[in-house]
């Protein structure tokens, strides 16, 4: 299926998300930062970006910036919970249509089948 580099802090979601993902026939390769998902990223090899937003040291609306330069083409899903002090919520997110300069969003906690269906919606369509 397809390689998809998951960037994430927290290591129960990205064990979760790995299960997920690899339950449904994908590699999956882990970055515990911004920094690391980015050099992932420009190894090359990869499908589809899943990165949390709020993350310490360079956020996932940078690793999307900066991915984008890496690898024009590639598709980018952020996934966050809002902000991590409560400042910014779900609700102030969705009616300012902040979306990090991702292809699609999804808002912590989702479901798998949610999950499931961004990463399809989102992976390059086989010829």
């Amino acid at each position: 299926m397809a390689t998809i580099l998951i960037v994430e802090d927290v290591p129960s979601v990205m064990l979760s998300l790995r299960v997920v993902l690899e339950g449904q026939g994908h590699q999956v390769l882990g970055a515990g930062n911004g920094d690391a998902g980015l050099q992932q990223l420009q190894r090359g090899g990869i499908d589809l970006v899943i990165t949390d937003i709020w993350m310490p040291g360079k956020h996932g609306s940078t690793v999307i910036a900066e991915g984008r330069q890496i690898a024009p083409d590639m598709r980018f899903l952020a996934i966050t919970g809002g902000a991590p002090n409560g400042s910014v919520t779900r609700d102030q997110l969705t009616r300012e249509g902040t979306d990090f300069g991702a292809d699609r969003i999804l808002f912590k906690p989702f479901k798998r089948e949610e999950l499931i269906a961004a990463v399809t919606e989102l992976l390059p369509q086989a010829a």
